[in-house]
């Protein structure tokens, strides 16, 4: 059986991953993370570097950096059939980053083009994600950010009886 066949609980990775992938297609979103406003020439290299599958916070910072962290917690499970999670982001940066030349927050930015982005997305879950809250936090001494908390529905027992789950339910 290959890691792919496995079933239960994919949303803690395949919304991760997803998510990911939403943010390296966007050209607005790299360039508000490079301190220079230009798209990196290999935006892959970002990951794990400056956008996380995790909650991560730096230990020591050299120098000011903008950072996009994700998590999935299954918030409930409402019957047999659906389960409920919650798709964490989390956007912050070094105070010396936050403001934009163009005018405006660098946070309030990558987080408005993060909900543009999947906001009401079919692609997490069953049916739309939703925006539930965007709150303010700050990580550690000297950054700020915001968390974008988003909900959504997706199976509960993908497969009790053992048989293949219809290529239109999921996407691989």
């Amino acid at each position: 059986m290959s890691c792919k066949e496995l079933y239960g609980l994919d949303e803690l990775f395949d919304y991760k991953n997803q998510l990911i992938d939403d943010l390296l297609k966007s050209r607005k979103v790299l360039c508000l993370l490079s301190e220079d406003g230009k798209t990196p020439r290999r935006p892959e290299e970002l990951v794990y570097r400056q956008i996380f599958p995790y909650e991560y916070v730096p230990d020591t910072v050299e120098h000011g950096q903008t950072f996009i962290c994700c998590e999935v917690d299954i918030r409930r499970t409402q019957n047999k059939t659906y389960l409920m999670p919650e798709l964490y982001v989390w956007v912050f940066t070094h105070k010396s980053l936050l403001r934009l030349p163009e005018g405006g927050v660098r946070v309030d930015r990558l987080c408005s083009e993060i909900s543009g982005i999947i906001n009401g997305s079919r692609l997490y879950g069953l049916g739309e994600l939703d925006l539930r809250s965007a709150t303010r936090f700050s990580p550690i001494a000297n950054y700020q950010g915001r968390l974008l908390t988003f909900d959504a529905v997706d199976w509960n027992r993908l497969s009790p009886t053992g048989k293949r789950i219809p290529a239109n339910r999921k996407r691989d």
